[in-house]
Parts: structure tokens; sequence; C-alpha cells
């Protein structure tokens, strides 16, 4: 498994409102459709947002890159946030224990 974690802030002039509503849409008709995602946590961070993405595998997570761009739903999303504050990290999952 692979953890991607993704932190960005919002654009000039999106509300937090705006982000969270954008959120929910991105989960339905985005990350809903993609192959290998198991799950996506969205959190707030003292100056922005955060990401954590769990997939299946790295092969996933390289094609979701791939494409991520070209997808309207995708951009819908990527459009309300700043890209000059985005970073991206993905680490492989050594051992996962559910407490």
């Amino acid at each position: 498994m692979i953890v991607e974690i993704t932190t960005y802030k919002a654009a000039e002039n999106v509300t937090h409102e705006e982000i969270l509503l954008a959120s929910k849409a991105f989960n339905k008709n985005y990350c809903s459709k993609c192959t290998g995602l198991i799950s996506r946590q969205f959190l707030k961070t003292e100056d922005g947002y955060m990401d954590i993405f769990v997939w299946k595998s790295k092969e996933d997570v390289e094609r979701v890159q791939k494409t991520f761009m070209q997808d309207e739903n995708a951009m819908n999303f990527a459009n309300l946030t700043d890209s000059s504050s985005l970073t991206m990290k993905n680490y492989e999952v050594i051992e996962s224990v559910e407490f």
C-alpha cells in the first residue's frame, strides 16, 4: 500500500465553505472512480489543508498522477487550490495495525 500526503492552501478569494463543498464533489465525482484508491482523509491544517490518500499499489498512484490534470472533475477541485503551495509525498506502508 502507498500513503500519499498532499498539502495545499486555498486559492486567493476561495472560502473554507467553498473548499468543503468542492471536496465533497471531488470525493463523489473523482475519487470514488479512482481504481486502487482505498480512502481519503481531508484535514484542516494551521495554514491550509491536507489530503491523506491510501492506495492499493504504487502503480495505482502513478496511473492517477499521469491522468489527474486531464480530468475535469479533478481540476474542478484543483482550481480552488493555490498550486504554488502544493506539496505531495508518497510513502510505502511497511506495517498497518488497527486497534
